[in-house]
This record gives C-alpha cells, structure tokens and sequence, in this order.
C-alpha cells in the first residue's frame, strides 16, 4: 500500500524552512541598513569648507611642524590622568600658550578624549613644556593628534604606554616602556 499525502503545500514543513532561509537574510539586510543609518562614522572630519580643505590644512600643518623638526614627548600617567608634553625644535620658536591634544578612538566616538594643554615651567634641559589633565583617563589603541591650532600639527598612536614621542616621519613615532 502506498501512502499518499492529502496536505496541501503550505501544511508541510519543508517548504517553509526553504523560505524561511531567504526571508531571514532579507530581515538581516534590513537590519543592518538600519543600524548604518543610525550611526555616523566618527573618524570622517566635516568641515564647511569640504573634505579637501581639511585634510589639505592638515597636511599643511604637518608639513610645517617636519620643516621646524618639532619633537614632542607626552608623559600620561594613567592612575591620575595627568599629561605633560616637552617639545623640542631644530629653530628657535616661540611657541603658544597652549595646545591640544586629541585622542581618537580607532572605532568609538564615546572613548574620544580633547585637552587643552597650558603652558608650565620649562624643564631642567629648558625645554617649554605643557600641562593638562584627562577627565576619564582613555584606555586602548587611540590615534594622538598635538596642535598649535593650524600652525604646525604631530600625530601618531597610543597604545596606553606611559610615555610617547611625536616627530616627523622621518622619526620614529612611538617609545614602547
């Protein structure tokens, strides 16, 4: 005797399962179509002028800080959140009363950290140096970005060492304790 099957189609589970397979891509898609738009990209600098002038007034600024053979060397205490900064210099410069120091998380805006930077007493090899202090002190890979505003710029990456140098690319950028 053979046994015949008197569901109809939609009664039977393996058609189901075959939809389901694509219907759920579908609704993953959608998802994530979704999560895009609701978040924004933090590492992309917007600027009333356009990408290109930002990133041209940054080259600019970098360009000058190797020109003036700018060397900074940032002390982060990371119990307390303190931060010095000496600078050195190849010409005889007269430097601001103060500067900022960025640190970019590589991924979450939320772990962003910007100090301003005062200027202290110069250190015992008479090298002007400065001053600030971390809210929250940042823990992780960050990019490090130290300006004299559009003046001259040093950048490099942090991975919570105590001690980091900033130089021309010529220089190495980074002192591992």
């Amino acid at each position: 005797m053979q046994r015949e099957d008197t569901d109809p189609w939609y009664r039977q589970f393996w058609p189901w399962f075959i939809i389901a397979l694509p219907g759920m891509a579908v609704a993953a898609g959608l998802y994530t179509l979704w999560l895009a738009m609701q978040t924004q990209d933090s590492l992309v600098v917007r600027s009333d002028d356009g990408m290109n002038v930002v990133t041209e007034r940054n080259m600019a600024a970098e360009q000058e800080a190797v020109r003036l053979g700018l060397v900074a060397e940032l002390g982060i205490e990371l119990e307390t959140g303190a931060v010095v900064v000496t600078i050195s210099s190849l010409a005889d410069l007269e430097f601001a009363p103060s500067l900022q120091l960025r640190m970019r998380h590589p991924t979450m805006a939320s772990r962003d950290a910007v100090i301003d930077l005062i200027q202290a007493i110069p250190n015992a090899a008479g090298e002007p140096t400065w001053a600030g202090h971390f809210v929250r002190p940042p823990s992780g890979r960050h990019y490090v970005t130290l300006s004299s505003g559009d003046v001259w710029r040093l950048s490099g990456e942090w991975s919570g060492q105590a001690r980091l140098r900033l130089g021309s690319p010529g220089q190495p950028s980074n002192d591992q304790d």
